[in-house]
């Protein structure tokens, strides 16, 4: 059933009340923001639509490296000493560019074993693309390294520090090619309120060249307004959703991005590489060059504990995977209440 539904791309993936069914059905997943909505007032059911609409006229605390932070203060942190040095020097220009890359995070025995567990995976159709035949979202259930890696002790250490708040996963995508994605940022897909409370690490499994379709992203790009379903022609009424969401989003994304004359940068990373980048960062897959090449590359998206967490683009509250949130707080955040500001 998960794989027809990842496949899915009919009528029935906009009908609305199907989407209040499938919440239901998942209601586990929702606790996280079922305890939310009364704090934020939020006066609806947590199995019905929501979006920016929802949060019109309400106030609350963007993350702290969001708003200009000075070096004493970042570096007076009592986490920050723990990165390494070329860390530390990204994390002071956070603010700025949105993004930092941690050279050879990963060694070559971990990607090595996730590129070889997500092919037995295809191979015995434990996983599968998704209608893009891109993306396989999620192998993190059954890939052992997958799972090892999404709970790295540094990794949430540096996500927990940027957000300034506990970080938890919400989904892995494997790719064995170039997504050739068109520019966008995250937080359309994956929203929070207050807003910038996701975060994402992209690994490179492989070395990367210009030829392989590698990830684009442009600097400063978070610094934008946040776009939402407001901002572009969208025809979602109470009933469907507008099918034609996403390209007029990639539309008016593409707009934005001429009307203020943003530079492109391109990631043509070393295996073990991973680049971090803010929620609202613009980014992308260039074209595949040489479409016989392979670009094999993982990302993991996390919320921040203590905010809503919502699909803006679709108007869906997330769904968590509450084994795994489960996991994360027993192995990593068990006793350290105090470690992190959850107040707005």
């Amino acid at each position: 059933m998960k794989n027809f539904i990842q496949k899915y791309t009919g009528f029935l993936r906009n009908v609305r009340l199907l989407h209040y069914l499938y919440n239901w059905l998942h209601r586990k997943g929702l606790k996280h923001n079922k305890h939310l909505y009364p704090y934020f007032e939020i006066k609806k059911s947590v199995y019905s639509s929501i979006s920016h609409k929802d949060f019109i006229g309400k106030k609350a605390k963007a993350p702290w490296l969001d708003n200009i932070v000075s070096e004493k203060d970042i570096q007076n942190h009592p986490a920050f000493c723990h990165f390494p040095e070329p860390v530390e020097q990204q994390i002071m220009q956070w603010h700025k560019n949105g993004f930092l890359i941690w050279n050879k995070f990963l060694d070559e025995e971990t990607t090595d074993a996730i590129n070889n567990e997500i092919d037995s995976l295809l191979e015995k159709k434990e996983v599968d693309f998704n209608y893009t035949n891109r993306k396989i979202f999620n192998a993190y259930r059954q890939s052992f390294t997958i799972r090892k890696v999404i709970k790295e002790k540094r990794l949430l250490n540096l996500l927990s520090f940027i957000l300034d708040k506990k970080v938890l996963p919400f989904q892995t995508i494997n790719f064995l090619k170039g997504s050739e994605q068109h520019a966008h940022s995250d937080s359309i897909h994956m929203t929070t309120f207050p807003q910038g409370y996701m975060i994402a690490a992209w690994f490179a499994l492989e070395d990367i060249s210009v030829e392989q379709g590698p990830l684009s992203y442009y600097p400063s790009s978070h610094l934008l307004p946040y776009i939402t379903n407001a901002d572009y022609e969208n025809a979602s009424n109470k009933f469907l959703l507008d099918s034609d969401a996403n390209k007029k989003y990639e539309a008016k994304a593409a707009s934005v991005l001429k009307q203020n004359n943003l530079q492109k940068g391109v990631f043509t990373a070393k295996r073990g590489d991973v680049f971090i980048w803010h929620a609202n960062l613009i980014h992308g897959g260039e074209p595949m060059l040489n479409k016989e090449l392979t670009r094999k590359s993982m990302v993991v998206h996390y919320f921040a504990e203590d905010v809503i967490a919502y699909h803006e683009i679709s108007e869906r509250p997330a769904i968590f995977d509450t084994e795994l949130v489960g996991e994360i707080e027993d192995d990593f955040y068990k006793g350290q209440t105090d470690i992190l500001d959850v107040s707005f």
